[in-house]
């Protein structure tokens, strides 16, 4: 299946398979939950990002049992700081 994802103000070069932009068409096998696919792209797992998908927000407390479906877009935003 194939998800295109989208990730939003990150710091540093994007992961191996992004282009410039931070963005990226992956192909997933099975029935990928949210948190699979941020382990794909080897997102740490001490940060908390904000998911949205398909303009929805996937909240941290489902993801290990949202799944994702072939055509989603999916954007992901690290932690904001300041105030």
């Amino acid at each position: 299946m194939k998800i295109r994802v989208k990730l939003i103000s990150m710091d540093g070069p994007p992961p191996k398979g992004f282009d410039d932009f931070g963005e990226a068409e992956l192909n997933l096998t099975g029935g990928p939950s949210v948190t699979d696919l941020l382990n794909e792209i080897a997102l740490s797992r001490e940060e908390t990002y904000m998911v949205l998908i398909n303009g929805e927000t996937s909240p941290p407390s489902g993801r290990d049992t949202q799944l994702l479906s072939d055509g989603d877009d999916v954007a992901i935003f690290p932690p904001m700081q300041g105030g």
